[in-house]
């Protein structure tokens, strides 16, 4: 619960590199049931873009795999399915 937006939306952008065209909060969702007490879900869009070529899909994969580590990593987050 004690992570803000800016410190999510700061490690996505430096996770996601130069690829990440822009990154948008959606929604925070809180239920300590379903959740955990003190924790929150954050929805974010990112959207991923090179100037020069198309991305692949496994690019688009891995990049999403570094972002995923690294807030898991720095904020103990972790993707819900």
């Amino acid at each position: 619960e004690a992570v803000r937006w800016a410190d999510i939306e700061q490690t996505v952008r430096e996770a996601a590199g130069p690829e990440a065209e822009s990154i948008a909060f959606q929604d925070v969702y809180r239920d300590p049931k379903r959740l955990g007490e003190g924790k929150k879900s954050l929805l974010f869009t990112l959207t991923l873009r090179r100037a020069d070529r198309t991305l692949t899909g496994e690019e688009a994969d891995q990049i999403r795999e570094r972002v995923v580590e690294a807030c898991a990593k720095t904020h103990q987050a972790q993707l819900r399915a």
